[in-house]
């Protein structure tokens, strides 16, 4: 399962450091995770559809195309659905 969570930018830095985080934190962090966004199975990447928008480039499929990823696409589980 793939999902989405918004953590604190602290507890972020303290995993990035390779630290043991604390109690408290580790009870914030569950309560980020159940208030995340899980991601439908066999997903498509995903970009940043406001950025797109905001270039006056035309809009095309193009500028889609070319679109920054930010979550690449769940290719496991979209190939076995074919």
């Amino acid at each position: 399962m793939q999902i989405v969570i918004d953590i604190p930018e602290s507890i972020l830095n303290t995993i990035q450091a390779d630290e043991m985080i604390s109690r408290e934190q580790l009870a914030v962090l569950q309560v980020h995770i159940l208030n995340g966004t899980p991601l439908p199975k066999g997903h498509g990447r995903l970009i940043d559809a406001d950025a797109v928008l905001e270039e006056p480039i035309g809009n095309t499929y193009k500028d889609i195309d070319i679109a920054e990823t930010i979550i690449e696409a769940d290719k496991a589980e979209s190939e076995g659905k074919e």
